[in-house]
């Protein structure tokens, strides 16, 4: 298996590993593969929120996914029912907060009419890496901004 950290594929993508929404009963994971005109969510599986159903080593699995689709057409991509497309022309802001000892990394993406937000499960993951290949990756056609969380120090 792949280095899986944000890194860049074959494809000219760059894959963001073990991210997840929040959901009321559970935790969806998606890896997340940027290109410069679309931002694919390719659903990973799910994880329920009480202790008592979690399941260990879903991150790993969610990488796995990741390293079978990093190089895979679009439709591939968007073969599950829960994975998604994010158009970059509809993207009015991408922020990438980092984690601290309170609070995990978190990846903002706010369209016209949505906004989505992931985490990541480490809370040292760097974020500032990912920023820096999606300011490379997107030019100054998606505004990105790096924040830190509150209460860091």
């Amino acid at each position: 298996m792949s280095d899986p950290s944000d890194s860049k594929t074959q494809r000219g993508r760059v894959w963001a590993s073990k991210w997840y929404r929040i959901r009321p009963q559970t935790f969806e994971h998606y890896e997340l593969f940027f290109e410069r005109d679309r931002i694919y969510a390719a659903y990973a599986e799910e994880s329920f929120k009480s202790v008592l159903l979690r399941r260990d080593g879903r991150e790993r699995e969610a990488t796995q996914v990741g390293d079978t689709l990093r190089d895979a057409p679009p439709e591939t991509l968007l073969a599950n029912d829960r994975s998604f497309v994010i158009d970059t022309a509809e993207v009015t802001r991408l922020e990438l907060r980092s984690g601290t000892f309170l609070f995990k990394p978190k990846l903002t993406i706010e369209t016209e009419s949505k906004t989505y937000e992931f985490y990541h499960p480490e809370r040292s993951h760097d974020t500032t890496a990912l920023a820096d290949q999606l300011e490379t990756q997107f030019g100054n056609t998606v505004p990105i901004k790096k924040t830190t969380a509150p209460l860091s120090w």
